[in-house]
């Protein structure tokens, strides 16, 4: 399935993003990048519409396959996603409606987008089939600003 062929991270929903950054870096030696706060973003869902999902997140810097910790700033969203499933992969694609559309048309289920399906589900969207593992797509066009991110120091 080509929506597999260019993983990107292993993404995970935690309670508390610096006890498990501190957790990581002490049992593994990992780093990370900086934790960003995206208080809110705007999400859509396909039973509720739009919503805002208050969240941190960071990457682990060691790649190719980055581990993603979420943290839940706030009830929303993001209950929805972590009813589904608290861990995920995340791939690169160049176009996100498109790979939606094949996903879904596969029998996959849509769990959570950046956007409608009106604004073809926007740069990232999260997809389960039969209570597998959820694979959330990325679009090529966020790439450069997530890879700075991972790059950055503060």
């Amino acid at each position: 399935m080509k929506s597999f062929a260019n993983l990107h991270h292993h993404g995970r929903i935690v309670t508390d993003i610096a006890a498990s950054i501190t957790a990581l870096e002490s049992d593994l030696g990992m780093t990370f990048a900086p934790v960003r706060k995206f208080d809110p973003i705007r999400v859509w869902l396909p039973e509720d519409g739009w919503g805002e999902a208050h969240i941190a997140v960071t990457y682990s810097r060691v790649g190719p396959i980055h581990l993603e910790l979420i943290e839940m700033l706030a009830p929303g969203p993001y209950e929805v996603l972590k009813a589904v499933a608290t861990d995920h992969v995340g791939a690169w694609v160049a176009n996100v409606g498109d790979e939606v559309e094949a996903l879904m048309a596969d029998g996959w289920d849509l769990v959570m987008a950046g956007a409608s399906p009106k604004h073809r589900y926007g740069q990232m969207a999260y997809l389960s089939k039969d209570g597998g593992p959820v694979l959330e797509l990325v679009g090529e066009p966020i790439r450069p600003m997530i890879e700075e991110w991972i790059a950055s120091t503060g």
